[in-house]
């Protein structure tokens, strides 16, 4: 907790400094949502659950260039639903749900490929992201013998690492201070450029001007 209030202060700090040197800075506050479930198996029991919500503040130091700053939280839950005998005993695991919860901090450079008196605005955005992940397993046991259930939770392991987060957005202004938008954006570990593909989203989101 210690280390996510110590981003924040940063964060904050830096917001700060910027609008202290240009009050009249124009800023745009984005939030963007992603939701994917899958359903698999041989008899369709098991399922794979991705949700995303993102928030991002742009504060324009040029026409078309910003200073942004960005927090998503990203949960991954895989559940499966196999009965898995236990060799020699009456016990057998009946479900395995894995919990990856991701919180990444972000800051970056996004810059817009046309001027804001175009209807439809391209942008991409790069930067460097500080990412927080636990990762969880329950496992629920049962005994054929009694008809007795109960489970075990493995975890949660916590991990650290740096990140490189890059997105492309297209906007759809509505009204002067109002947009709607389209993203494909990715979070991979720094210097591993060839993974970027890997952790591909689309999601789609809301901004406003002030």
């Amino acid at each position: 907790m210690l280390g996510i209030f110590r981003v924040y202060v940063k964060y904050l700090l830096l917001i700060l400094f910027l609008l202290s040197i240009n009050a009249q800075a124009l800023c745009e506050l984005g939030f963007d949502f992603n939701y994917n479930r899958q359903v698999y198996g041989l008899d369709m029991k098991n399922k794979l659950t991705n949700r995303t919500y993102l928030t991002s503040l742009a504060i324009y130091i040029f026409s078309t260039t910003a200073l942004e700053i960005n927090y998503s939280n990203n949960t991954r839950i895989t559940t499966e639903n196999n009965d898995v005998a236990i060799t020699g005993s009456t016990f057998k695991v009946s479900s395995v749900q894995n919990t990856v919860d991701n919180k990444i901090y972000g800051v970056g450079i996004r810059q817009a490929l046309l001027p804001s008196t175009f209807r439809f605005r391209p942008m991409v955005s790069i930067g460097y992201a500080r990412r927080f992940t636990q990762d969880s397993t329950h496992y629920t046991f049962h005994d054929t013998s009694t008809g007795n259930s109960f489970g075990f939770t493995d975890g949660p392991v916590k991990i650290r690492d740096d990140s490189v987060f890059a997105a492309f957005i297209l906007q759809w202004r509505l009204a002067q201070t109002f947009s709607i938008k389209g993203s494909m954006r990715t979070v991979f570990p720094a210097f591993q450029t060839a993974r970027a593909k890997d952790y591909v989203e689309y999601m789609a989101g809301l901004s406003w001007f002030f």
